[in-house]
């Protein structure tokens, strides 16, 4: 408690720089919570988007799927889909199976003509399996199986096409056996494709109507994945491992991939996560030596007031308590200011979104876990204590009489 009062009253002497070091630190805890809650709500909204908009959380498919599925879709075709979604859904944690095609090709209106890249999906259970297909939806309506023939193109194609709802297309593509096919359809709706504007130049979301199903892509009862809904995002690891242990059991060809084994989402996140953590680690380190100057000129302008300690019989080892004890006064205090205001900034971003551009392509809305906010306010109390070292050394390496003599 002598210590606490003594570092309390240390402190107040100087006003101005305890404050200014306070500010410092609250200035640097909350942009490190703030850059973390960025990072955070970039990967919520990209695993979102895949699980309730494009994979749903897992997908089956052939175990040679990668290297046949663009080559040969035959020899990755699952020949009776409605068979293996029944193994499927005797899983307890299983909700919804939805068999899907991917294909690519030629689209044609009029005189231009482009290549695309789509899937083709059952509509009785597309929404149970993908939620918000339609979330981006900005013209036109959503597939129905009432318009077997209706699809819908992503915003860039559209416009490279000069596409508006209702127009006609032609689709020249080649059918699960390798022959050349072709189908007449319609522009249904129109679609944002955010994360990957790329993709959007060339995207085409249909459904597996006759038309499709029996000219373009001769089917049949086939499919060449099947996307899993199940009943907890949490359980997906869980539901992975007893599909893939029936299916080798069973002698099956068929492997179960989660939603965040995905790719392009492993890519960006882990991009975005380095990044994050790269400005967290300059941010504390810049903290640590603001913090550590402004101490080491405080210390230094008492250098004969704790030489003096020492001569009335302080020892060296309460010299560095008393010191500490300081260093982690500002250190707590300037955190938890940076706390209050790294939350608050945290809530107004989720409140008003951030727009952000380039590869992420979409509005984020931070989210801050527990062991998040935890790490983001240890880490700098940690590294001002740390800093602190230096100073308090310095100090206290002196004797008792070059600390007297002092000027």
């Amino acid at each position: 408690m002598f210590f606490l009062e003594m570092a309390w009253g240390n402190l107040l002497r100087n006003r101005r720089r305890t404050l200014s070091t306070l500010t410092a630190i609250a200035i640097g805890v909350s942009m490190v919570i703030l850059t973390n809650g960025v990072t955070g709500g970039i990967s919520a909204n990209m695993s979102d988007a895949l699980v309730n908009q494009i994979d749903g959380h897992l997908h089956v498919q052939h175990r040679d799927y990668k290297k046949y599925f663009i080559t040969d879709q035959e020899k990755i075709l699952i020949p009776d889909y409605r068979a293996l979604s029944a193994e499927i859904m005797k899983n307890p944690h299983v909700r919804a199976v939805m068999p899907r095609v991917m294909m690519g090709g030629l689209i044609s209106k009029d005189d231009k003509t482009t290549t695309f890249f789509g899937f083709g999906s059952d509509l009785s259970t597309l929404k149970s399996v993908l939620p918000d297909y339609g979330k981006n939806l900005v013209a036109g309506n959503v597939l129905s199986a009432d318009d077997p023939d209706g699809v819908l193109v992503g915003r860039a194609l559209a416009n490279s096409l000069g596409l508006k709802v209702g127009d006609e297309l032609v689709l020249l593509s080649k059918t699960v056996h390798g022959d050349s096919s072709n189908a007449l359809v319609h522009v249904r709706g129109v679609v944002t494709f955010p994360q990957d504007d790329i993709l959007e130049k060339s995207l085409v979301f249909t459904g597996l109507g006759k038309t499709l199903k029996e000219n373009l892509l001769d089917l049949g009862d086939g499919a060449t994945q099947l996307l899993v809904r199940i009943d907890d995002i949490k359980n997906v690891p869980l539901v992975e491992v007893e599909l893939n242990r029936r299916f080798e059991t069973l002698g099956m060809p068929w492997r179960v991939t989660p939603w965040y084994d995905n790719a392009v989402f492993s890519r960006i996140v882990g991009m975005f996560g380095g990044i994050g953590s790269l400005i967290s680690i300059i941010l504390v380190l810049m903290v640590g030596v603001i913090t550590s100057n402004a101490l080491l000129m405080a210390f230094f302008e008492r250098i004969r007031e704790i030489g003096t300690l020492r001569a009335i019989g302080m020892r060296k080892l309460d010299v560095y308590g008393l010191l500490y004890v300081e260093s982690a006064m500002v250190g707590v205090g300037g955190a938890v200011l940076g706390l209050v205001f790294g939350v608050a900034l945290v809530m107004l971003g989720r409140y008003l979104g951030i727009p952000l551009g380039g590869i992420v392509n979409q509005e984020i809305r931070p989210v801050l876990s527990v062991a998040s906010l935890a790490v983001s306010v240890a880490a700098p109390i940690v590294c001002i204590v740390v800093a602190a070292a230096i100073p308090i050394r310095a100090v206290s390496r002196m004797s008792v009489i070059e600390s007297l003599n002092h000027h």
